[in-house]
């Protein structure tokens, strides 16, 4: 379900024409933060989940629905 949702931010970020270090920038993050959130290296947070897509500027309940939904 991790590795659903985390494929489900990056494809949202890519979509919404988002570098990694713009999305870092848009948080206040690290690059390389975003880059070990992406891989899997780093586990996603519920906090930091949210956080992620109201940043790329989609709706984090709509969003793990789809990821849901292609269950």
């Amino acid at each position: 379900m991790h590795a659903r949702i985390v494929a489900a931010l990056t494809l949202a970020r890519r979509n919404a024409k988002l570098r990694q270090v713009d999305l870092a920038k848009r948080l206040g993050w690290q690059q390389a933060y975003v880059s070990r959130l992406e891989t899997g290296e780093r586990q996603l947070s519920v906090d930091e989940y949210v956080a992620v897509a109201l940043a790329i500027g989609v709706d984090p309940v709509v969003l793990l629905g789809e990821v849901m939904a292609a269950d």
